[in-house]
């Protein structure tokens, strides 16, 4: 009986081993997909003029980057990437914006609207053209640290005079790749509640940038086909 209980247990041993590495590997597995799930679901959180920021329960997670602005680390590598290769294909993009908290989105918001209020508006007319431009304090993306202002180094104005740019070409056509899209393209004012921003990028993940590139639609629309009839998806850092 002793012999054979020598003999067994380099066995119950050797199992318990596997056993332990299974169930180490299965935590991991389970860590990666909670944690690539819950990255993939903040990147498509929405911000707009009918989704404001204070519900989406989103808080950004800062790091800085070039120029000394800030981004979500979510968007930190890709960002990078994505300024090198453009970069390397004989381009020269520069990132003007990117991080804007609420205080700094209502200077911009404001002055803009004083700036028109000089030129002769009323202030209903001057809030409202400004708004097809700059986002209400509270309503900007920038505030989510996950959208950037890209110009380039021969023509840094941002109005549509842009879109003409080798930095704005190269990025319509690769962004994607990097997990960027166009947020307000072209006739899409309707949907995205601004006007055309041929330098405003904003990160939604590969997967998602991928699928809105091919198709050829805003992310109001990708979430209203996948997510939520009205474009409302709300993520909690929890």
């Amino acid at each position: 009986m002793t012999e054979l209980k020598k003999r067994i247990r380099p066995w119950v041993r050797i199992g318990a081993i596997v056993l332990l590495a299974g169930l180490m590997l299965f935590a991991a597995i389970r860590l990666y997909r909670w944690n690539t799930t819950g990255n993939s679901k903040r990147a498509l959180t929405l911000v707009n003029s009918w989704n404001p920021m204070s519900e989406t329960g989103y808080t950004p997670k800062l790091t800085e980057t070039e120029n000394g602005l800030l981004v979500d680390r979510a968007c930190a590598k890709a960002l990078k990437k994505m300024l090198s290769d453009c970069r390397a294909a004989g381009v020269q993009p520069v990132l003007v914006d990117a991080y804007r908290s609420v205080d700094e989105q209502l200077v911009r918001y404001d002055e803009e609207v004083q700036r028109l209020l000089e030129r002769g508006m009323e202030l209903e007319e001057a809030e409202r053209e400004v708004a097809l431009r700059i986002a209400q304090p509270g309503r900007s993306e920038h505030e989510l640290g996950l959208s950037v202002d890209l110009v380039d180094v021969a023509y840094q104005e941002m109005d549509e005079i842009q879109s003409t740019t080798q930095t704005a070409q190269w990025m319509a056509e690769n962004a994607w790749r990097y997990g960027f899209i166009l947020r307000y393209p072209q006739g899409a004012e309707e949907l995205t509640g601004y006007g055309w921003h041929p330098w405003h990028y904003r990160y939604v993940g590969e997967d998602a940038a991928a699928n809105i590139w091919a198709l050829g639609i805003t992310l109001e629309e990708y979430l209203s086909m996948f997510y939520s009839e009205e474009a409302a998806v709300q993520v909690s850092d929890a």
